[in-house]
Parts: C-alpha cells; sequence; structure tokens
C-alpha cells in the first residue's frame, strides 16, 4: 500500500515512495504476500508514480507509453482505460481499483512540475492538475498519521528551493534527513509499507534517483551523485 510524499517548489520537485508491494493471494485461505519493488517508474521528461492497484498503474504506464506516445494530456485518458479493462478482468467492486491515482513530473520552463491525475467522484472523469509550488502532497493507505503529524509540519515550514542551496548535495541531504525519519515512524504504524523508500529530484535540467535503505540511526550525509 503505497506511501507517497511528493514535494512542488518553485524551481523543482521532488518525490519519495516506499517500497513495499502487497498482494492478496485467492486460495482455501486469504493470504497476505509482500515484496520490495520500485513504484517510481521514469519517463524521458521525469517520473510516474501512484497509488491504488498495481496492475491499473502499470497498465496505464504501458498504454502512455506506447499507445499515447507519452503525451502528458492524454494520462487521464490511459488510466481510465487502464482502469476499465481491469474491472471487466475482475468486476467493480474493488476499491483500490477504484481510487487509483497517478502523480508524474515533467521538465517546465521554470524548473520541474508536478501533476496530479486522479477523480474526486466515480461518476467524473479524471483530470490532470498542476499542484501549485511550495506544496506538499502525501498519499497513503493507513489515515493515522498522528507519529509523523509534527514532522510533516516541520517539512511544510521548512520547504526552501533548489535554488537557496550552495550545492545540489546539500539540497538533496537537507530533504532526505527530514523525509527518512517520516517513513521510519509511519512504516511502525502501517505495516503494509516498508520504512525503506526511493526518492527522486529533479530541477530544470537534470535529475537524481536514489534508494534509501532507512536503516540508519542518525543523519545522512550523500557526498558523490551521479546525475543524468
Amino acid at each position: 500500500m503505497t506511501f507517497i510524499i511528493a514535494i512542488q517548489l518553485n524551481d523543482s520537485i521532488i518525490v519519495a515512495a516506499d517500497n513495499k508491494e502487497v498482494t492478496l493471494k485467492e486460495g482455501e485461505t486469504k493470504q497476505l504476500i509482500d515484496n520490495l519493488t520500485s513504484k517510481i517508474h521514469p519517463w524521458y521528461k521525469g517520473i510516474i508514480t501512484g497509488t491504488g492497484e498495481s496492475y491499473v498503474l502499470n497498465r496505464c504506464i504501458t498504454l502512455f507509453q506506447q499507445i499515447a506516445q507519452s503525451e502528458l494530456k492524454a494520462l487521464p485518458y490511459c488510466l481510465e482505460l487502464s482502469r476499465k479493462v481491469r474491472e471487466h478482468e475482475i468486476g467493480v467492486d474493488h476499491f483500490q481499483v477504484q481510487n487509483t491515482k497517478l502523480l508524474c513530473s515533467s521538465y517546465s520552463d521554470s524548473g520541474a512540475q508536478l501533476y496530479k491525475v486522479e477523480r474526486f467522484d466515480e461518476e467524473q472523469a479524471y483530470t490532470i492538475m498542476a499542484v501549485e509550488p511550495m506544496n506538499i502532497t502525501v498519499w497513503m493507505f493507513n489515515p493515522n498519521v498522528e507519529a509523523i503529524s509534527a514532522d510533516l509540519q516541520l517539512l511544510y515550514a521548512d520547504l526552501r528551493d533548489y535554488g537557496t542551496f550552495n550545492h545540489q548535495s546539500e539540497w538533496i541531504n537537507y530533504y532526505i534527513n527530514r523525509i527518512a525519519p517520516i517513513y521510519q515512524k509511519q512504516s511502525q504504524v502501517d505495516s503494509l509499507m516498508s520504512q525503506s523508500f526511493d526518492i527522486f529530484f529533479q530541477t530544470e535540467d537534470e535529475y537524481v534517483f536514489g534508494h534509501i535503505p532507512n536503516t540508519q540511526n542518525g543523519s545522512l550525509e550523500i557526498q558523490e551523485i551521479s546525475t543524468k
């Protein structure tokens, strides 16, 4: 059950997603099976991630890249088609399928931009909407945020643009060390998410992607960064 933190700054974006994938095995007794996987998917202008059912997400991304030729405005239609195909396969009364939604990033004139693809009612079509600057989006399955509410408030209060840092590594370390405790604490409350996470940083002309095992007791210090 995906736990996502996405930050839209004025000149850049940051997206983190946990690594635990949970599936229900049908049989004489229902059994939850989990494994670790990356939930952040690349496309040539950024990344796509989301919450909901992985079959719907993965099929949507395939349609977007192979059929819609990665046209951003087509992403809501790809999600709609993917959900309908899945409902034809397993039926319509599945919460995870019905509530699948996406986050997508893309390069922009001001740096990098996040977009949400979602619907607010089952009778509505999916829409794509740009996230406002200096905004944090948190998507999670477990609604109990008591353990991380103070950390989220501190993260919001401390938002800083990429351009305010002297070095790229300073920017990355700044946000990793504020996000890592949130994943550590919430994973102790929500067994359906991992404390480890993948994290993606994007500016106007480059990106950085990394995996954080998040088993450390102190702060992280990343000194060497490979960018694309």
